[in-house]
């Protein structure tokens, strides 16, 4: 007898708090100070006239054509920025790991403050060499996906030394 009691209870229970915030519904929607606020019609009505719910807003898993990596803004501040640190330097190696800090800094900095890159992530890379006349080879590869990301490789070179600066931007899903 005391389970077919507490069921009852059970159910009474729900359905006041469904009663009741159906009732503070009403009262939210019902404008303050009129005459019909609280009844039912007043209800009904500012249902009727509410909006309906925005769509969420579309996820885009690819950039758009004209949101792509763009490579050629960032070969010219790869390019401005190697040749204002480095246009009458020689090499020296106690100073060459600074020039590579202060480059690998610049070229982030302008190319996080620039407006064309929104949804990138970006790696800069510099190697600074000195220039002895023997040749040098520089690789370098990264995972990811074909469509979206890229790379872009420059190259600055005097009679003293050599500097190679590469931008990695991946696609931020």
């Amino acid at each position: 007898m005391t389970d077919k009691q507490s069921v009852g209870e059970a159910g009474k229970s729900v359905q006041t708090t469904a009663v009741d915030k159906q009732a503070e519904k009403q009262l939210k929607n019902s404008a303050p100070g009129s005459l019909n606020s609280g009844t039912a019609d007043g209800g009904e009505k500012a249902e009727k006239s509410e909006k309906p719910a925005a769509q969420p807003t579309a996820y885009s898993m690819r950039p758009a054509f004209g949101e792509m990596f763009p490579l050629p803004t960032i070969k010219n501040i790869m390019n401005t920025v190697m040749a204002e640190k480095l246009k009458d330097k020689t090499y020296d190696k106690d100073v060459a790991r600074t020039w590579t800090s202060e480059i690998a800094d610049e070229v982030n900095q302008q190319i996080a403050s620039s407006s064309r890159v929104k949804r990138y992530k970006h790696v800069v890379q510099v190697m600074l060499g000195q220039e002895l006349g023997a040749g040098a080879t520089y690789n370098s590869r990264c995972c990811w996906d074909c469509d979206c990301d890229t790379s872009v490789s420059e190259v600055f070179s005097n009679t003293s030394l050599f500097c190679v600066c590469t931008v990695f931007g991946t696609y931020q899903y």
